[in-house]
């Protein structure tokens, strides 16, 4: 039996815990590590849908009604329907509250504050900066968290609600501090994500058929390497294809369809 199939019933809750350590004993250590992350991977990312699920939901009914007040610019209705889902829903902070003693990162897509005594990062992200590269509808912007952290567990983004600047939707997100200081090259980070079932789509990016991933060349500060040698992803730019879009469409069924989003957004194959 293969690794997909081992995956496919530890999500499913078999008791196979033995047999998958085993088999992934023999093999190299980066499958062994994806192996062992994937309960909480699934347990996380379903939290993670649970947290945004009425949210989303109230993002639905928002864009659903008063038409005719509604802005023609897609990114511009979607921000606003953003805004008012979050105070409908309890999901709305301000911009003043988020915790962060020091200022510290402020660029298009995002303002960062870290806290000093916590180790962690307060990211104000604009969810629609450098939508021409992630070629998906804005009204997709509130999911890329949850497959962030499906791929890049070690870094996850906790969603904290939806804040605004100048009229704009802001996501809040809160993001462990990670030690390190060095680059890994471009060998280094194309051969990470290989081991996660993404290939060059082109030049700058990596895919399958369900996301893209980009903006993680050796140039940008997305991805760093730590002292024990692990890749981290920080915060690189996520494109969703069709097959996730047409997933994701749904938020009352995506929760029970999470295992399935794991799998093929993972795509392990024996080695």
């Amino acid at each position: 039996m293969g690794i997909a199939q081992f995956i496919t019933r530890l999500l499913q809750g078999g008791n196979y815990a033995r047999r998958v350590e085993k088999v992934a004993s023999g093999r190299c250590g980066h499958e062994r590590r994806i192996l062992d992350s994937i309960p909480s991977v699934r347990e996380h990312a379903v939290s993670d849908i649970r947290g945004i699920g009425v949210l989303a939901r109230a993002c639905t009914a928002e864009r659903g009604g008063n038409t005719g007040e509604m802005p023609s610019d897609p990114i511009r209705r979607e921000s606003l329907a953003l805004i008012a889902a979050a105070k409908r829903t309890g999901c709305f902070v301000t911009a003043q509250d988020v915790p962060g003693t020091r200022y510290t990162i402020r660029s298009g897509e995002s303002e960062v504050r870290m806290s000093q005594k916590e180790q962690v990062y307060y990211k104000i992200k604009n969810p629609f900066a450098k939508s021409h590269l992630k070629k998906h509808p804005p009204e997709y912007a509130l999911f890329e968290h949850v497959i962030h952290n499906i791929l890049f567990p070690d870094c996850r983004l906790d969603f904290l609600g939806v804040a605004e600047d100048c009229r704009e939707a802001r996501l809040v997100f809160r993001q462990d501090a990670v030690r390190a200081d060095t680059r890994p090259d471009d060998g280094q980070i194309a051969e990470h994500l290989r081991r996660l079932g993404l290939l060059p789509d082109d030049r700058y990016s990596f895919g399958n058929e369900w996301i893209f991933v980009t903006d993680v060349g050796q140039d940008s500060d997305n991805v760093l390497l730590d002292d024990d040698g692990r890749l981290r992803f920080i915060d690189p730019i996520l494109g969703f294809k069709q097959p996730l879009l047409d997933k994701l469409s749904d938020i009352s069924t995506l929760e029970h369809e999470i295992d399935d989003i794991i799998y093929g957004i993972l795509s392990l194959h024996d080695a």
